[in-house]
């Protein structure tokens, strides 16, 4: 039997452990994992001295979103997925943004013809619910059940924009969503507490990007999160926190998980790196997003959530916007928020993370790749290394050094939040559905080779109840 690919003396890591060894590739799939293979192949690998991990899995991209009439993210969905692609990640999940009264079908439509012969990886996407109405909430039904859009967005923040729902609304959501195994991820800040500050500071003329994080303190997104979790709780659903930013809402997702409530938490890798400091820079407008940086004490709180599982998966968030979007407003309220990240998630991780002892191996696969594989509904097809998944992976090479920035990275971004950094660690080949997409960290794969996944009810959710 001659074998499509073999990926030689790689250590090799998954849920179950790490060993040294070979894997097998056949019609997209892995066939055999052993000390060592063999086979006559078509293609290898030596991934001696190199870590081989399942690919990686962003839940929380906004490729070709429009903020406003003419300004739309940096990146669009082949722009996107190259870059995800380049850093280890070969399935990412976009969201359906419905504009006001628009079916949730038509809109999900949209959203597919938007993507579809554009990606180079596999996707999959949530659709934002901001209106629950019993017709578009029968239409989010629909859509579970016929399309494999297992999960929803809900916001607690963003009236103006037509995203927010109040808490009658929100409530309604979660015991649908509890009925029909469907797991809710919620932005979550009180809308009003963000608009009293800021009101205040614009009025004393205080309009400088640093004004955007004061105007949403760690108590803004906290007061959100316990809100959240405890309709969660009273209607026995499961939420996600997306963008975790704070300690003090890393604390109110700990105390609702010790009560057995299904609440899980994704941060992001800026939170992890950046503090608010970055506002104060001459360029600090171009790094506002929300919610926005904090302080050097959140981000050190965020890392032990990453190390003691209470933060369960990493997400990026990736929604970038060019210069020329971020300069055109003076005042921190209106302007364009999002950084880039999809590249990122795997080099910050592994550096900062693994190389600074801070987490293990299998604990890294777990958050970039396996809890996101089960919790995206996924699971067992992606986000472990096993016969009979599919042939996503990521090879890193553990001593590659790498400045970050505009030079290196490939978001279409006309700037980087990440300029300069330097990061040990890095995926120097990936592998989507058994192709080499990345050789050598050039990209290597074709547009429109990525497929729309119709995906499963969330495995975690199931084993939880």
């Amino acid at each position: 039997m001659t074998l499509d690919l073999v990926i030689k003396n790689g250590k090799i890591v998954s849920e179950y452990g790490v060993v040294e060894g070979d894997i097998g590739i056949e019609n997209g799939y892995i066939t055999k994992i052993a000390r060592s293979i063999d086979e006559k192949s078509e293609q290898k690998i030596d991934a001696a001295g190199k870590i081989v991990i399942p690919g990686g899995i962003d839940g929380h991209v906004h490729f070709q979103m429009m903020y406003s009439d003419g300004v739309f993210t940096a990146d669009d969905f082949y722009t996107g997925t190259v870059a995800a692609a380049c850093g280890g990640i070969t399935t990412i999940i976009d969201f359906v943004t419905p504009v006001l009264n628009e079916s949730f079908i038509t809109a999900y439509r949209k959203r597919r013809g938007e993507a579809d012969g554009k990606v180079v990886i596999d996707y999959g996407l949530h659709i934002i619910v901001n209106d629950a109405s019993p017709e578009r909430l029968k239409e989010v039904k629909t859509l579970a059940e016929e399309e494999g859009v297992s999960i929803v967005k809900v916001f607690t923040a963003y009236r103006k924009r037509g995203l927010m729902l109040d808490d009658g609304a929100l409530l309604q959501v979660l015991r649908l969503a509890a009925s029909k195994n469907i797991l809710v991820l919620a932005h979550c800040e009180n809308e009003d507490m963000i608009n009293m500050l800021a009101s205040k500071y614009l009025s004393e003329d205080r309009v400088s990007p640093i004004y955007h994080s004061m105007s949403r303190p760690d108590y803004v997104e906290a007061e959100a999160v316990q809100r959240m979790a405890f309709l969660t709780e009273i209607t026995g659903a499961a939420l996600l926190v997306v963008h975790l930013s704070s300690g003090l809402g890393l604390d109110k997702i700990k105390d609702f998980k010790s009560r057995g409530v299904k609440v899980f938490a994704e941060t992001c890798p800026h939170y992890l790196v950046f503090t608010e400091d970055v506002y104060r820079r001459s360029d600090g407008r171009l790094y506002i997003m929300s919610p926005p940086l904090k302080l050097e004490h959140d981000r050190q709180q965020l890392w032990k959530g990453i190390a003691d599982g209470s933060i369960t998966i990493l997400g990026s968030d990736h929604a970038c916007f060019n210069r020329r979007a971020k300069e055109r407003a003076e005042r921190f309220t209106e302007i364009p928020g999002g950084v880039q990240g999809v590249e990122n998630i795997i080099p910050i991780l592994f550096s900062e993370g693994v190389k600074k002892n801070i987490i293990g191996l299998r604990r890294f696969v777990e958050l970039v790749s396996t809890n996101p594989a089960k919790l995206y509904g996924l699971y067992p097809k992606k986000g472990i290394i096993a016969v009979n998944s599919q042939a996503d992976l990521a090879v890193i090479d553990p001593n590659l050094r790498i400045k970050l920035g505009r030079e290196t990275l490939h978001s279409n971004l006309d700037h980087s939040i990440y300029e300069g950094i330097e990061v040990t660690g890095y995926p120097i080949h990936v592998i989507h559905r058994g192709e080499v997409i990345v050789e050598n960290r050039i990209f290597v794969g074709k547009e429109g080779r990525g497929t729309y996944i119709k995906r499963r009810k969330p495995l975690i959710i199931a084993e939880a109840t």
